[in-house]
């Protein structure tokens, strides 16, 4: 049947099935000769591979309206004399052009896949990073009779369309750039806030033209990640934001032929912009950007201790612009190993930086570096080590914990391995406790000043490390790993809500994923209780009964969370309606349980109407064990049956990772 065929279970082929009858689903029998063959994602990625090439089509036309007038003015200059002796040199530089083409196309494609970019070949480097963010008004490679090499001077760049530059005011941008500072900043200190602030009054004092492409980039890039950000708690308005990015992108091809750490910051700051945007919603492009930002740093020997050579800035300028260079390819590096971190923890990927791949240590804070902060005490905490200490503690507990199980692998070896890693944890939370951030929550409005988001660090920190462990098939469904999974989830959602209604959130993709974890992992604690309840009421999962009204409180806070993310993001809004169905499931099943011990203590009081013991009262001793073998499956079990498909479909559709795709499965496991 339909349903033992998804879940790639074995199917009696009765009508209905005897799966499906103890499941409580509907049995239906589809011919797969008669199937469709393609997938509704697949027909999502033609249509918007449709869509990108009439936005080309159309921006070639304008283009080529403009280079036709171009030509025809200088025709009236130019004499016969003139064209004839430059014929032979362009049709050389045409088929060199040609030849060039072609060895580009070779170099990319004749391995198998289109992305592929040979072993240090930077050949259509541009052009691959402009299809991994795919903004519709960015520049598009350049045919091959335009093609521009080293051999061929003279021949014809590609002329990019020009997109209307509106600069904000002078007062607004430096309140932009500010703002990045004292919230992007904090967890990417890669630029030099000098530098930027020296390009930004260059910009309104000389013009455009007195900035380099690179520069332009970075200017619009902190733009458009500022505004995006700030466009998200007035979100009804038409932010600004893609026009800055689009700005930013026509430029994309100039600044990363330039190599070195100017495409390294380029690449770095396309990934700040992909993680708050809501311009796109597939994450897997991020993956890729930072993957090929750490291939950079690999490349540039940021790994190696020994590319920092200088220890201060020193008395002179001779020695202190090389020092802030230096400093910013440090702080580069453990940029990208932090992206690389959040991305590997939430797709549930393998990292592109491994701990022994790198033999130096985070920074420490700096004077010279330290950015000029817009609250009353500038720049008082250097937290950038602390995120730093958290992301690499993080990947330690996803490669010791959820990874394929090694064959001399033992759980004693697993459990001595995971309590180390909970002392670690418990180390960082109390080294990041006497930064004392109380007064900066106060004053700041970034969440990474704000204590309550270091706490929402170390609750999700908790749920990656007693969540279903492949490693640990037993003991991950104990009553202590669930009592830690029902804590951690309940502290994050909590969290989660207080920090959105603070607007201190951070609307991205990530957020969403995480919230989304969070919530499916308290459904699943409960249910578990629940289930633990019915079958043998002496020994709960749960050191208490979750109560009707917590449930409700804490769903329903789960709920408005996932709502306000996913409406400012353009897709991923199925999310809030499957935890939804889940919650009003588990919600019946809390209901359903303190009802049967209402009326169960009522029969014992008119039983037992002379000694009743106030400190049982509600408790497990209360209720006669049940069959388990005769038990109802409970609603929310039931229900996550019926939503199991939906998970699919969202995971199918990179709308969700892997991580809850594990939690599901084990759910699913659980029930048999």
């Amino acid at each position: 049947c339909d349903r033992c065929y998804r879940r790639k279970s074995k199917c009696d082929r009765l009508q209905p099935c005897t799966s499906c009858s103890k499941g409580g689903a509907q049995c239906h029998y589809t011919d797969r000769s008669k199937e469709r063959t393609v997938r509704p994602d697949v027909v999502d990625q033609l249509e918007k591979r449709l869509a990108q090439a009439e936005n080309r089509n159309r921006s070639l036309a304008a283009e080529l309206s403009r280079i036709r007038l171009a030509r025809s003015q200088n025709v009236n200059d130019e004499t016969s004399g003139s064209m004839s002796q430059q014929a032979e040199p362009v049709s050389n530089t045409s088929r060199r052009s040609d030849v060039a083409a072609q060895i580009s196309i070779l170099s990319t494609s004749a391995a198998g896949e289109r992305q592929y970019l040979g072993s240090t070949s930077g050949v259509l480097f541009a052009d691959l990073v402009r299809a991994s963010v795919d903004v519709p008004h960015s520049r598009h490679p350049s045919p091959p009779t335009t093609t521009h090499t080293e051999d061929s001077p003279d021949a014809p760049e590609y002329i990019r369309p020009e997109i209307p530059r509106e600069l904000p005011s002078k007062n607004l941008a430096r309140k932009l750039v500010q703002a990045y500072l004292d919230h992007d900043f904090l967890c990417y200190p890669f630029l030099i806030p000098s530098e930027i602030f020296r390009i930004l009054d260059c910009l309104y004092s000389s013009g455009l033209a007195s900035l380099s492409c690179y520069e332009l980039f970075v200017v619009d890039m902190l733009f458009a990640i500022s505004t995006a950000q700030v466009s998200k708690y007035d979100w009804r308005q038409l932010p600004s934001a893609e026009s800055h990015h689009a700005r930013a992108m026509s430029t994309i091809g100039d600044v990363l032929r330039l190599g070195g750490l100017q495409s390294l910051h380029a690449i770095l700051l396309l990934c700040q912009y992909r993680t708050g945007s809501s311009i796109q919603d597939n994450s897997g492009s991020m993956w890729l950007l930072v993957g090929i930002a750490a291939r950079m740093c690999f490349e540039m020997g940021l790994h190696k201790e020994s590319a920092y050579q200088l220890s201060g800035p020193g008395d002179d300028d001779t020695t202190a612009k090389p020092y802030l260079l230096q400093e910013s390819k440090r702080r580069s590096f453990w940029s990208v190993l932090c992206m690389d971190r959040i991305t590997s923890l939430i797709l549930g990927r393998p990292c592109a930086i491994r701990d022994d791949d790198f033999d130096h240590v985070c920074p420490t804070e700096d004077p010279t570096v330290c950015p000029t902060s817009s609250t009353d005490t500038p720049a008082a905490h250097f937290v950038f080590r602390h995120i730093v200490s958290y992301r690499l503690l993080c990947g330690r507990i996803v490669s010791a914990l959820h990874r394929k199980k090694a064959p001399d692998t033992t759980e004693q070896h697993v459990l001595r391995i995971r309590q180390e890693l909970c002392a670690d944890l418990e180390s960082w939370k109390h080294d990041v406790e006497q930064l004392h951030l109380e007064h900066s929550s106060q004053i700041s409005s970034s969440c990474h000043l704000s204590t309550e988001w270091y706490n929402l660090l170390y609750s999700n920190a908790m749920l990656i490390l007693w969540r279903p462990s492949p490693l640990l098939p037993d003991i991950s469904h104990d009553a202590n790993s669930l009592q830690h999974i029902f804590d951690s989830a309940k502290q994050s959602i909590t969290i989660y809500a207080s920090l959105h209604k603070s607007r201190k959130i951070n609307y991205s993709w990530i957020t969403l994923q995480s919230v989304f974890l969070a919530g499916l992992s308290y459904v699943y604690a409960c249910g578990r209780h629940f289930r633990s309840r019915w079958r043998n009421p002496t020994e709960p999962s749960l050191q208490k009964d979750p109560t009707t009204i917590e449930v409700v409180n804490d769903t329903r806070a789960c709920s408005n969370v996932l709502v306000a993310v996913s409406e400012r993001w353009n897709a991923l809004r199925n999310c809030h309606e499957v935890f939804d169905r889940l919650s009003d499931a588990v919600l019946s099943d809390a209901i359903k349980l303190q009802t049967a011990q209402a009326q169960h203590m009522a029969q014992t009081m008119i039983q037992q109407p002379v000694s009743i013991n106030n400190a049982n009262f509600g408790s497990g001793s209360l209720m006669t064990p049940r069959d388990a073998t005769t038990f109802s499956p409970l609603a929310v079990d039931t229900e996550f049956l019926h939503c199991f498909d939906d998970l699919q479909q969202l995971y199918n559709m990179q709308q969700i990772e892997d991580p809850i795709m594990e939690l599901s499965q084990d759910w699913l496991g659980y029930l048999g």
